[in-house]
């Protein structure tokens, strides 16, 4: 049942990102903005040739074996907590996972990552960033908690009876 509970949201990041980027890629040309909420959300198209934050220009050739690395440190440490039911390691390396897979499927058929959300108010704008990158920032947001002790808290809530 984790298993498929990792492979499940990691699918369903990953589909989300392609979709999402495909759209991205027929609708918005180099340069152009999609203004979504004024100019606090819009949709760019932007080529990160980089890692995170744009380190690393230029690295895709690097960064997919890397990618493809900590997707497997992820497995061994899922498979390492010995859980029967899912918990928030569960989620949190099935987001981890799909959000890798998205931007390392960019690398490896564009060259780059497709980045397209744009946040901000004026000029002083966020990183621009994608679904898969909402994963990357869910999973670690979700394994923070769970070093913080609050896994117990969703086996009680959210994941029913106790193993």
């Amino acid at each position: 049942m984790r298993r498929a509970a990792v492979a499940l949201l990691a699918l369903m990041i990953v589909l989300f990102d392609r979709v999402s980027k495909a759209w991205v890629l027929a609708a918005v040309r180099p340069g152009t903005e999609i203004h979504v909420v004024d100019s606090l959300v819009r949709f760019v198209h932007s080529e990160n040739r980089g890692g995170l934050f744009g380190l690393l220009q230029g690295s895709a050739v690097l960064l997919v074996p890397l990618s493809a690395g900590v997707v497997i440190a992820l497995l061994v440490a899922h498979e390492r907590e010995g859980a029967r039911r899912p918990t928030l390691l569960t989620l949190g390396i099935g987001a981890l996972i799909g959000g890798a897979i998205g931007n390392a499927i960019d690398r490896i058929t564009l060259g780059y990552v497709l980045d397209f959300v744009d946040l901000g108010v004026g000029t002083v704008r966020f990183w621009t960033f994608n679904v898969a990158d909402m994963g990357i920032t869910a999973g670690i947001a979700v394994l923070a908690a769970d070093a913080l002790h609050l896994n117990e808290f969703f086996r009680r809530t959210v994941g029913g009876a106790h193993e």
